[in-house]
């Protein structure tokens, strides 16, 4: 919030006059969230003003000046690093406007960080994808999808998006599926077609979502162990937590599933090089699995 407060004030030192309505688009949040803002503002002592009819718009008094000399190389520090990291899962437009600030506050902080939001091959996709769901959730838009989830493909989920998470080396979005009439993680790679819809709706505070939320999903969740020969240790260290070596090379790790079908088929990956060990029910399906298998390649 501190760094869209400094952007507004930049914004109209640059723009002399913007309406709330374009703010709203260029931060990508609600006109109430920019009134909010500016309230914020005035209790700072930063003098805006909101001018309205025809011609009217949002102003800082005419001889205000941010004096930059106030902020300590640390202050400047975290304000560039801090927009940068924001950038990073954002668009040009902002990239342009935090290239001016940093010449503006005359720290050149090193290009530190760069996300890639997709898989290989698909990287113009998953991207656009992010940026609408982006836009989604800070404007309180619902969207409407088609979900690959464990069992089956479904179409017409009409969901209220709430945040996007960085969670075990993927992207979710954590959102209120009204199909299910409960919050769902959605993972992004899974959403097939998805459909942003006029209407809005009420702001959902959320919260951390890798706190008390991920506790209690971690309670419900199914613990396999599984061994992995050596061979794929490169795999089992990137890709899998608490992996402990054997004296004989071989590794074990025990993994807190939900989705035990999805987990079943990324063990499988692993070709003869991975094996589960346990809860038996798991090693049944498994074993099942490859007698469909014989069968298809018979």
């Amino acid at each position: 919030m501190v760094d869209r407060l400094f952007r507004i004030v930049y914004l109209l030192m640059e723009k002399k006059c913007i309406t709330a309505k374009e703010l709203a688009n260029r931060l990508e949040v609600s006109e109430r969230t920019i009134y909010r803002d500016l309230d914020k503002l005035s209790l700072a002592g930063i003098p805006v003003y909101t001018n309205r009819g025809n011609g009217g718009g949002i102003t800082l008094l005419s001889d205000y000046v941010l004096d930059k000399v106030t902020l300590t190389d640390e202050d400047k520090r975290k304000i560039v690093s801090s927009l940068q990291a924001m950038n990073a899962v954002t668009n040009e437009q902002d990239i342009k406007e935090l290239e001016r600030l940093q010449d503006f506050l005359g720290w050149d902080e090193p290009d530190w960080i760069e996300i890639d939001f997709s898989t290989w091959g698909n990287a113009e996709n998953q991207a656009e994808l992010f940026q609408q769901l982006k836009t989604a959730i800070l404007q309180h838009l619902y969207v409407e999808i088609s979900y690959a989830s464990g069992n089956e493909i479904t179409g017409g989920r009409r969901i209220k998006p709430l945040k996007l998470l960085f969670k075990d080396q993927a992207w979710y979005l954590y959102a209120f599926c009204e199909v299910r009439q409960d919050y769902r993680y959605f993972k992004l790679p899974r959403i097939i077609e998805y459909r942003v819809i006029a209407d809005t709706f009420e702001s959902i505070p959320v919260g951390r979502l890798c706190t008390d939320d991920y506790q209690k999903s971690i309670a419900q969740a199914q613990r396999i162990k599984l061994q992995i020969d050596e061979k794929m240790a490169f795999r089992a260290y990137e890709e899998l937590p608490n992996v402990q070596q054997l004296e004989n090379g071989d590794l074990i790790c025990e993994v807190d599933v939900h989705d035990v079908e999805g987990f079943i088929g990324y063990v499988l990956t692993f070709g003869e090089y991975a094996r589960i060990l346990s809860p038996e029910s798991v090693v049944e399906n498994v074993k099942q699995r490859i007698k469909n298998l014989q069968k298809i390649y018979k």
